[in-house]
């Protein structure tokens, strides 16, 4: 089994190169993830489901650098190795403007590689949909699901019921060849019972903690902060049309935001809130939805700049609107209980009250800390979260020797 694992990096810039590695970064497709051409071509990176470049903008003292974040399957050692060998020349390209990255005869892929482990960072949240899935399964099984389709199709009336054509279909796939590594056994994501009953405990243990904390924010923090409120049409029209003209491309969507963290027991509970976030996302969340919402594929939270800043990244299925608007239907508090630590977010009660439920004002806070993701790439630009889930249902449902009965054959089947 294969483990799906974030990559982040944060690479300092030369600051007066800030626009000419901006230029670069856009001959990667200003954001286009269809574009097999351009200066750094993922398409080369077999490990990657989704990946992009960002440039963090300059603010006050701190200085605006460079980040790389690739969702991957296998370790980071190994994609930055990929990378390496089969993309030089791209990252020479963008990171010729960053400072001390090796020149002329230096240049070589143990060089390379050193530089970026230099710069790599630690993720301290992640979200996986479809874990457990490699690009390659999801390649080969939305094949198949095809593959079934053309059949289902090409025999139309021939079957009584759902349960005959259900019995066809085994019939036919079992013995092609083709189909061999499907019968390779492979499980579904299931709940990890006892690090979840570990997990809960611990929370358990911790809860007079957290509620100690949740009142000191409630008493100390949350009455100082007044947030500039600013809805979606406040937001600079310029800016608004760049970051919509990277948007509704494909099928998916993605989300790059930065944000100021606020400082003392605020930033402490972000850490806690997000190493929380990636155990149950190990754990619990493991069939495709997150806290009821079933369109992510994947998502991170870093903290960068010595904790002064931190970042969100989301791939995700239909239009902005409908991705926060859904958040907040299925989980407005966690939604205040882990951006309550951002400088600007609405104002929060108990860490769990308002903040998200001010819908417009959080849209348009959503929007002002949105930054362009200058390239962002799709292993799969076309398929659905919850299309790749149901296609390794039906893979597994069609080469394990289970016999349907006619309800459960005909649920396996609506989807094709």
């Amino acid at each position: 089994m294969v483990i799906q694992n974030p990559v982040s990096l944060q690479i300092p810039l030369i600051q007066s190169h800030v626009d000419k590695v901006t230029e670069v970064l856009h001959q990667g497709g200003k954001g286009n993830p269809c574009l097999e051409e351009g200066v750094f071509p993922f398409q080369k990176l077999e490990s990657v489901h989704f990946g992009r470049w960002i440039i963090i903008p300059a603010k006050g003292s701190l200085p605006a650098s460079l980040f790389y974040a690739a969702n991957i399957d296998g370790t980071a050692e190994n994609h930055l190795n990929e990378i390496v060998t089969n993309i030089p020349e791209g990252l020479d390209k963008i990171l010729e403007h960053c400072p001390d990255y090796p020149v002329g005869d230096a240049r070589n892929k143990t060089s390379r590689l050193n530089y970026l482990k230099k710069y790599e960072i630690k993720t301290q949240g992640f979200y996986t949909g479809a874990p457990n899935r490699t690009v390659k399964q999801v390649h080969q099984e939305a094949a198949l699901h095809q593959a079934i389709k053309s059949y289902i199709k090409d025999n139309k009336g021939r079957w009584k019921n759902a349960k005959d054509a259900f019995s066809a279909i085994k019939e036919r796939f079992k013995n092609d060849k083709q189909w061999d590594w499907a019968k390779e056994r492979y499980e579904l994501p299931k709940v990890n019972i006892p690090a979840t009953i570990l997990f809960v405990l611990l929370m358990l243990i911790l809860l007079p903690f957290i509620l100690f904390a949740i009142l000191m924010i409630r008493l100390f923090y949350e009455p100082r902060e007044h947030p500039k409120k600013l809805s979606q049409n406040q937001i600079p029209k310029e800016k608004l049309k760049a970051l919509k003209n990277q948007e509704d491309i494909i099928y998916q969507n993605q989300l790059s935001q930065v944000f100021d963290t606020k400082t003392g027991l605020r930033r402490i509970m972000l850490r806690f809130l997000l190493w929380s976030t990636t155990k149950a996302s190990r754990y619990i969340f493991v069939k495709g939805q997150l806290f009821g919402t079933p369109t992510i594929h994947f998502a991170r939270w870093v903290l960068v700049d010595n904790g002064k800043r931190f970042i969100f990244f989301s791939n995700f299925d239909g239009s902005f609107d409908e991705y926060l608007g859904d958040f907040v239907d299925n989980n407005g508090w966690g939604l205040n209980l882990i951006y309550g630590a951002a400088k600007g977010y609405p104002k929060t009660y108990f860490m769990i009250g308002g903040g998200s439920y001010k819908i417009l004002e959080f849209m348009g806070w959503g929007r002002n800390t949105q930054v362009p993701s200058h390239i962002w790439y799709s292993a799969y630009p076309w398929y659905g979260q919850q299309q790749i889930v149901s296609k390794t249902i039906l893979r597994t449902e069609i080469f394990n020797s289970k016999t349907l009965n006619e309800k459960e054959a005909r649920n396996i089947l609506k989807d094709i």
